[in-house]
């Protein structure tokens, strides 16, 4: 009988689990950790913040600044811009393209580092100007998102 209840006990625990993070022996940790949207009352990843460089950056001709871009994003969405930063981290070969961050020195608020994807390799420090499309409110889940993202990002000269 003992081992009936036991049995019972672990396959209802089982069943009721709602996915890696939950269940009663899971302790928070910093990458988990999450905030609720009183908006919408969901919850989200809480991501790691870039900090913000100490950076000067001259502006190609044609490039837009990274505060001009976050202080007006909805007019630069579906568009192709360029813009030109120090490059400030890369993470590879992440859902088969590159993420870089860059900032310009700009900001608009708390905003001051743009993400691109990329095709293309691009080191910390790297001085660079990507040309590429601008997606507003990219969620690609798992915490992920995205208020303005630089889409198939490519370094020009």
């Amino acid at each position: 009988m003992n081992k009936l209840i036991a049995f019972l006990f672990i396959a209802i625990t089982i069943v009721s689990c709602k996915g890696p993070g939950s269940g009663p022996l899971v302790k928070e940790s910093f990458e988990d950790k999450k905030e609720n949207n009183p908006m919408t009352g969901q919850q989200h990843q809480v991501k790691p913040v870039i900090p913000k460089a100490d950076i000067k950056i001259i502006p190609c001709e044609s490039c837009t600044t990274i505060e001009k871009l976050m202080a007006d994003k909805k007019s630069f969405s579906g568009k192709t811009i360029k813009v030109k930063g120090v490059v400030t981290r890369v993470n590879e070969e992440i859902m088969g393209k590159n993420w870089v961050h860059i900032q310009d020195g700009t900001r608009a608020g708390e905003e001051y580092d743009l993400t691109i994807t990329t095709l293309q390799s691009a080191k910390i420090g790297d001085t660079v100007t990507f040309e590429g499309k601008i997606s507003l409110d990219k969620d690609f889940g798992y915490g992920y998102f995205y208020n303005v993202l630089m889409e198939e990002g490519a370094i020009v000269k």
